[in-house]
């Protein structure tokens, strides 16, 4: 009990920090000027962007289903929607904008569609691969725009992707590597032993897990014709969500370029990366400004549109999210208890 109320406090720590850099940027840019920016809004493209992203969410959904239909394994729309929402919660709770629900989206997939697990982690392991290459090409496009251009912030730009692209590298190395994975998986298992008495090592069984899900991987592979459709709406996902952006500040009647809300987008993500609050809150924001007043947008409509960005990535999305986790948890004790 003590320790989830400390877990609940820390978390109410960091996320009145992240607020609070948010609230002294917009002291700063002047709270009067964004304020009557949000008061002139137009209310019905913000609505257009809100549906905009649940059609974003749709085309994972059916992105993550056809990944599935490839092994054979049918799961319902319905489950894979909460799943992905209930994804983009954890992403929001934990510190970085990305990454951090995998392991929760296959867990609860197994027990909710009984689809063998090393079928459920290959797919999402597959999915966030699909996802990364797709933003190192995007932003690869971006360097190589900054670089011609001479726009600061490049050097920066190259650093962060080649650390993603040096991770993406190790963790696909790792995963095809037997007996390093075995190795690494049996040295987690064995710290977390330690705060349990009753924990059981089964050292075969995880040997046969990671068989099974080495196997399936190459499956995909085996199937490069077939993962065309699944890469083509990971391309989807992306200029979509950065359509939903650019969507935001017409809303605001802001005239920005579309290599402006492209350049925040994928350098934001990049500061989000990086482990600071939850869902990178705060840290991203000040880059999302910095970086729109770089393109020559006030500070005021910088400000007004990361806000009203992070209204519908940030906050639609976690309370959505967090009501579709509390379904699956139920969904799944009901199965237990069946």
């Amino acid at each position: 009990m003590r320790t989830k109320i400390k877990k609940i406090l820390k978390n109410i720590l960091l996320w009145g920090l992240g607020f609070s850099i948010i609230f002294l940027i917009i002291n700063y840019i002047g709270i009067s000027d964004v304020i009557s920016i949000f008061l002139s809004i137009n209310i019905a493209i913000y609505l257009f962007a809100i549906i905009l992203y649940f059609i974003m969410v749709f085309t994972i959904v059916i992105r993550w289903k056809y990944l599935l239909n490839m092994n054979n394994y049918n799961a319902s729309l319905k489950n894979l929607f909460l799943l992905s929402m209930m994804g983009q919660f954890i992403n929001n709770i934990t510190p970085s904008m990305k990454g951090g629900s995998e392991p929760f989206r296959a867990h609860y997939l197994s027990k909710l569609e009984n689809i063998p697990k090393h079928i459920s982690y290959s797919s999402v392991a597959i999915e966030r691969l699909l996802d990364t290459i797709v933003f190192l090409i995007l932003s690869l496009f971006l360097i190589v725009y900054f670089v011609s251009n001479g726009i600061q912030y490049a050097n920066f730009l190259i650093l962060m992707w080649g650390i993603v692209m040096g991770i993406s590298l190790l963790l696909i190395y790792l995963a095809m590597h037997k007996s390093l994975l075995y190795k690494c998986i049996l040295k987690i298992l064995k710290i977390g032993s330690i705060f349990s008495i009753s924990y059981h090592i089964d050292e075969e069984g995880i040997k046969k897990s990671i068989k099974l899900f080495q196997d399936n991987i190459r499956l995909f592979n085996k199937n490069k014709s077939k993962m065309a459709i699944p890469f083509i709406l990971s391309f989807m996902w992306w200029i979509l969500d950065i359509i939903r952006v650019y969507i935001l500040f017409i809303a605001i009647k802001s005239n920005i370029s579309y290599i402006g809300v492209i350049s925040t987008y994928l350098v934001s993500l990049l500061a989000g990366m990086v482990p600071t609050l939850p869902g990178g809150l705060g840290a991203s924001d000040a880059v999302m400004i910095g970086m729109y007043s770089l393109f020559e947008i006030p500070q005021s409509e910088a400000a007004a549109g990361a806000i009203l960005d992070r209204s519908i990535s940030y906050g639609l999305a976690t309370i959505v999210g967090a009501l579709s986790f509390k379904i699956i948890k139920d969904k799944a004790k009901k199965l237990k208890n069946k």
